[in-house]
């Protein structure tokens, strides 16, 4: 008698239940790590924008330009708004997640000109 050679059927069932079960752990656990990597992203451009309010008071004595603009251009990104508020001695700079972008339950990071932050920030 001739044994054939391959996979049975039970063999190849098991290897499609062991890929199953680490996609449905890899999966999730890239997605938040992808969450994690742009919300430390955003925390990076708000802290910059920080140190050029700073720079600009450093410079001007007040972090208002030209009547009551704050004294840096803020730009968006395809998952965070930055929008910034300010006085002539005071600011707030505040990254809001797109809606619609893997951002979006995210919550709103912000930092003021104590250093003061709010939202998940990593340590």
């Amino acid at each position: 008698m001739v044994k054939q050679k391959g996979f049975t059927l039970i063999e190849l069932m098991i290897v499609v239940a062991i890929i199953g079960i680490l996609a449905a752990i890899a999966i999730p656990a890239y997605q938040r790590h992808i969450i994690k990597t742009k919300r430390v992203d955003g925390q990076r451009q708000l802290v910059e924008y920080s140190q050029s309010m700073e720079r600009y008071f450093t410079a001007n004595n007040s972090y208002v330009s030209s009547g009551t603009t704050c004294g840096v251009t803020f730009t968006d990104t395809d998952f965070y708004q930055f929008t910034g508020s300010c006085t002539s001695t005071t600011f707030t700079l505040t990254a809001t997640p797109v809606s619609g972008s893997s951002q979006a339950g995210d919550g709103n990071q912000t930092i003021d000109n104590t250093g003061a932050r709010t939202g998940t920030w990593s340590s």
